[in-house]
């Protein structure tokens, strides 16, 4: 394919001076713009900018292909950089850690590609896994040489043996660099090992060389390389599998195939989520191990769906109490209250279902479930319903595993693990209920009785917690906390929560204009996608802002939040809703507080940001 069509010769520069990833984003994105590839050079060096949080784009031997893809790209192009200097791993982070980027290939993509687009940036894409081409692209001496090399010819078919077809599907968040860089390497690897490889991509022009029921019937084994989930994995039934992330065959295809050939039994069965392909495709550490190795997975997929009822619940509630003056007599007050409370209750059965289902996969969904209905029934609430589904899922992996006559197969999933699993939660919710109630009270009496130094305290680490990995686990955990506490009525914790989920990329964003110096021209043009992002309760748009400096910001972030939600408890705000951001601030106790809260917030982070931060 001659892939000189999507590139031009004035979009190539070579042996630039460049310093930094943001300085040549800045560039290109001008020269894109001068040209008329795209309309407007801040949205796409925002979309840019965007990319690079999802994950890296360098790869190894210098190469990186940075992309955006944005509506304000008139036409599929690449540029190509060549920097006289390879940039450090710190300036430029990659796949292999200590790769040093001195050749990028910047491609802008249209929103609505087509996939004759897509199809010629993803040959570009193949073609870049062979070293070869890259050191031939680094030795150009000119822009026509360059120009030259883009013209590939399709090269000599390597011809497969009789050992075997591997069967391959990959696929990124963006759709076009790593999901064919990953296909391109799993292709070349295979086959010079002597084996047939065929790689399904699922990307941006939807699925690509899509696997048959004839090609796994054939096949000797699977390799699902994904940061999104896939489609359909419950076609690859029997097949020996690898689940790994797409970078992996980038870095090391050849370990990823010759780990494939040498499982022994360790077969797919059907499947509804990566979580369960990687407690198939990993090394069994024991029953409760595999269990709770996954733990954070499991209950986040719960509060995943927990959350919706939780926040329709909540903000009913909160209309009905309003049309009622806090009163709830009799007529539409009543009834809209009775609905909000019966809203809100499903979120212990769906809670407990899902978290199961997570585990053990859609025959769990019901166990789960009844534990979970059972919980709110014996007064275990939150905690209780958690435990009902990590003990649902337990119970029916435990089914799964007894033998059980041929004719009897067919049922097992529809009547006996229904019936079965839930006589068993039912008799092990009631066992324990009454501990976690006594537990849940003491709690929730706790809580409510915490005044002045200690319900400040709480505010603190509460805010800090929600800030200090910006959407990573710890967030997660603090997260599910307050959201468990809305469920108790306990409605405090929630204020201090939102104070931490918000502050960051607000207060980063406001830092980039208080001491505009003290930022790259890259962090400067992210502030309004960052205080969007924020507003409407993003975290994760602040960890562009840390990536080339991440103590200082996080520091000043764990900081300026702990402040917010301290103030925010002092003051007595409580928060009974778990999403929307700024626009559910008006069902808040006191939204006058929390506003005086999350503006210090605000102020304490970029004022700190500011202060620690050297300049550019």
């Amino acid at each position: 394919m001659d892939l000189r069509q999507a590139t031009s010769s004035d979009l190539i520069f070579l042996d630039q001076e460049f310093t930094s990833k943001a300085a040549i984003f800045e560039f290109v994105s001008q020269k894109f713009e001068e040209k008329g590839i795209v309309e407007s050079k801040d949205s796409f060096l925002q979309a840019l900018i965007a990319r690079e949080a999802e994950g890296v784009t360098g790869f190894e031997n210098g190469l990186a292909i940075p992309h955006g893809k944005s509506s304000t790209v008139k036409k599929a192009t690449f540029a190509i950089v060549r920097l006289s200097q390879a940039l450090t791993p710190e300036a430029y982070p990659s796949l292999i850690e200590d790769n040093r980027v001195r050749l990028l290939f910047i491609l802008a993509i249209p929103e609505g590609s087509n996939a004759e687009h897509i199809k010629l940036l993803a040959e570009l894409s193949g073609k870049l896994a062979d070293k070869d081409v890259v050191n031939a692209f680094m030795e150009t001496k000119s822009v026509d040489e360059t120009m030259h090399l883009l013209e590939f010819g399709e090269g000599e078919k390597i011809m497969a043996n009789e050992k075997g077809l591997i069967l391959a599907v990959t696929a990124c968040a963006a759709g076009v660099a790593h999901t064919y860089m990953a296909a391109e390497a799993l292709t070349r690897v295979g086959k010079a090992k002597g084996y047939d490889v065929k790689v399904e991509k699922q990307g941006a022009a939807g699925v690509e060389d899509m696997i048959t029921a004839a090609d796994v019937k054939n096949a000797v084994g699977v390799i699902l390389a994904h940061d999104v989930r896939l489609k359909d994995v419950d076609r690859f039934e029997g097949l020996p599998v690898i689940d790994t992330s797409v970078g992996a065959p980038i870095k090391n295809a050849e370990k990823l195939i010759d780990d494939l050939l040498l499982q022994k039994g360790n077969k797919v069965t059907p499947i509804a989520s990566r979580t369960e392909v990687q407690e198939q495709s990993k090394e069994s550490k024991g029953f409760w191990s595999d269990i709770f190795e996954s733990g954070k997975t499991h209950l986040m997929t719960g509060v995943s769906y927990m959350l919706p009822f939780v926040v329709a619940g909540g903000m009913i509630l909160t209309i009905g109490l309003l049309l009622g003056g806090g009163k709830v007599d009799s007529g539409w007050t009543k009834t809209t209250v009775e609905v909000g409370v019966a809203i809100f209750g499903l979120m212990y059965p769906v809670l407990g279902g899902y978290i199961a289902y997570s585990i053990a996969d859609k025959p769990a969904l019901v166990v789960g479930m009844a534990g979970g209905l059972l919980s709110n029934t014996v007064g275990a609430g939150y905690l209780g319903a958690l435990l009902a589904g990590f003990l649902a899922g337990a119970i029916v992996k435990l089914i799964k595993r007894v033998p059980v006559p041929e004719f009897i197969k067919p049922i097992v999933p529809l009547v006996i693990i229904p019936l079965v699993g839930s006589a068993a939660i039912a008799v092990i919710m009631y066992g324990i209920g009454g501990p976690l109630q006594a537990l849940n009270k003491a709690m929730e009496n706790g809580l409510s009785s915490m005044q002045g130094g200690n319900l400040v305290l709480l505010g603190l680490i509460i805010g800090a917690m929600m800030a200090v990995d910006m959407g990573g686990p710890i967030n997660k955990a603090a997260f599910a906390f307050c959201v468990g506490m809305i469920g108790q009525k306990i409605y405090a914790p929630m204020a201090a929560c939102w104070i931490g989920i918000m502050t960051p990329p607000v207060a980063l964003a406001i830092a980039t204009m208080i001491a505009p110096k003290k930022f790259t021209e890259a962090e400067k043009a992210s502030r309004l996608t960052a205080i969007i992002g924020g507003l409407t309760g993003i975290t994760e748009f602040a960890i562009p802002f840390a990536v080339r400096d991440p103590w200082r910001v996080i520091l000043s972030l764990v900081i300026g939040s702990g402040v917010g939600g301290a103030l925010a408890l002092g003051l007595g705000v409580k928060a009974s809703i778990p999403s929307g951001g700024i626009f559910v601030v008006w069902a808040f106790e006191n939204p006058i507080g929390f506003l005086v809260a999350f503006v210090a917030g605000i102020l304490t982070t970029a004022l700190t940001v500011v202060a620690l931060k050297k300049e550019v």
